[in-house]
């Protein structure tokens, strides 16, 4: 969302003068509240069909820790490894870890965790990511 310097508002003017506050976000469709100089609120026009409360009721919940996700798929693996943009895209596709906003974890996710992990992973060129078995 871009924020225009007319949208920019001080918090106190929601007491002492909503007027201009309302004519504010019915012009540029949003309004920003400041306190202390700093955003603090949004206030957005109602327009249909937009969903006020984004998609936080439908986001997706993590099964597992990524790294355990890993390992649930390289497990599977008959030579215990996979490329990291392959195992990110099966770990999504079977729902075992999903990123705090519902998507799916990168490749470069999966090989900073395999780096992370250093006793579970072993990241090989290329951007294999092998289970390390004991």
């Amino acid at each position: 969302m871009e924020i225009s310097l007319d949208s920019l508002k001080p918090f106190e003017k929601l007491k002492t003068d909503l007027s201009s506050v309302l004519q504010v976000v019915e012009k540029n469709g949003h309004g920003v509240l400041l306190k202390e100089n700093q955003p603090a609120y949004i206030i957005l026009k109602y327009t249909e069909g937009i969903n006020l409360l984004g998609n936080t009721s439908n986001l997706k919940r993590s099964q597992h820790t990524l790294q355990e996700a890993m390992k649930i798929v390289l497990m599977e693996q008959e030579d215990k490894k996979l490329h990291a943009a392959e195992l990110a895209d099966e770990i999504y596709k079977r729902g075992l870890y999903y990123k705090k906003n519902g998507d799916k974890a990168q490749y470069n996710q999966i090989r900073a965790r395999a780096n992370h992990y250093p006793d579970l992973f072993e990241p090989l060129a290329g951007n294999i990511i092998k289970l390390k078995t004991n």
